[in-house]
């Protein structure tokens, strides 16, 4: 009886232990989806914020490697406190030190993100250059397959066929909720226009390839790490490295950053971007160690109907009847996957051996 009572007690805890679980992961996805969102309006806000005659915006990348070593710090901080507060080490400099740099092959794997990432923003940036808005969006979110497939070869994931329709259902829905607010644009081609379709077709695939890599790159590396924070010190760390590289190659050190400075430019509403792309780096590394990247690209997907409505209220762009039938698409299908990981998860376990009917 005092057995029985011990498992009963146990699975008890078991449960609430999964609820608890469930509700942060719920939590996490919700903000996640508000925190892209509200990044994508304050970046566009920021941007759309008028600087001296003459005179160029602030440098994007400038943000993006403020972000990364923003991010890097705060988890510097982070990681201090823990190990001396929490902890009460003797030699904090020390026990940090090793956490971060000990392992250096598990640091160089790191760069990894990094590196793909940068090279992903340099071909959508080629890509835009070469397509229209509506088929970029339209082909861009083709990376919800690749990164299931890369789950599939990276992780030994798996899905169901109904998962499938919902990847299906997502991209579809996202790529009309983004087309839906598309300006009208001249159809007029000049004669020196060096656009070549073709090219921005190969960019954008190997775009949604680079994406797809990263993303379960990276989930593999945060499920696997004992320290969040550690693991957002080194990415932060390779990110900002890769931000300063990335600021030569699309030209802002040569155009803004050498002539103005690194942060010419900068207002309110920029430094509240910085900030909520530090705080997304970090959003982002929980639900890839809680969840999976497939569920990052479904907050993604929901986020794009909050940036059209917030588009609407905010700078008065209009959008047509596809926003409507896109945003129950990403909805469906964000329903149907969540109810298909559920019915996954929670399925009855064989026996291991054949029971025998009497």
């Amino acid at each position: 009886r005092q057995l029985s009572m011990h498992f009963k007690k146990k699975k008890m805890t078991t449960m609430e232990a999964s609820k608890n679980l469930a509700f942060w992961n719920t939590v996490a996805f919700v903000t996640l989806t508000v925190q892209t969102a509200a990044t994508v309006l304050m970046t566009r806000y920021s941007r759309l914020e008028s600087t001296g005659h003459n005179v160029p915006k602030f440098a994007t990348t400038s943000a993006v490697a403020l972000a990364e070593f923003g991010k890097m710090w705060v988890g510097i901080l982070l990681l201090s406190y823990e190990t001396c507060v929490t902890k009460a080490s003797h030699d904090p400099f020390t026990t940090i030190s090793n956490q971060i740099f000990g392992d250096f092959w598990t640091l160089l794997k790191m760069a990894v993100p990094a590196c793909t990432y940068a090279v992903q923003n340099n071909l959508l940036f080629v890509a835009l250059h070469h397509l229209d808005s509506s088929l970029y969006q339209i082909t861009y979110q083709l990376k919800i397959f690749t990164a299931a497939i890369f789950a599939i070869v990276m992780l030994n994931g798996s899905y169901t066929a109904k998962q499938w329709l919902s990847f299906a259902l997502l991209a579809v829905g996202a790529s009309l909720a983004n087309t839906s607010m598309q300006t009208k644009q001249n159809t007029q081609v000049d004669e020196d226009d060096d656009r070549n379709q073709l090219t921005g077709i190969v960019c954008i695939l190997m775009a949604t390839v680079t994406s797809g890599f990263a993303g379960v790159f990276m989930e593999k590396q945060l499920k696997g790490a004992s320290s969040l924070l550690v693991r957002n010190i080194q990415l932060g760390m390779f990110g900002f490295l890769m931000s300063i590289f990335n600021s030569f190659i699309v030209g802002d050190m040569q155009t803004v950053i050498i002539p103005y400075g690194f942060l010419h430019g900068f207002t309110a509403s920029t430094w509240l971007v910085v900030m909520l792309n530090i705080f997304g780096g970090y959003l982002v590394a929980f639900v890839l160690k809680r969840a999976s990247n497939i569920v990052k690209s479904f907050a993604a997907g929901l986020a794009v109907i909050l940036i059209v409505f917030g588009s609407y209220l905010f700078f008065e762009t209009q959008f047509n009847s596809l926003f409507y039938v896109g945003a129950i698409l990403v909805l469906t299908g964000n329903g149907v996957y969540q109810r298909e990981d559920y019915m996954k998860k929670n399925k009855p376990k064989q026996p291991l051996l054949p029971t025998t009917k009497k």
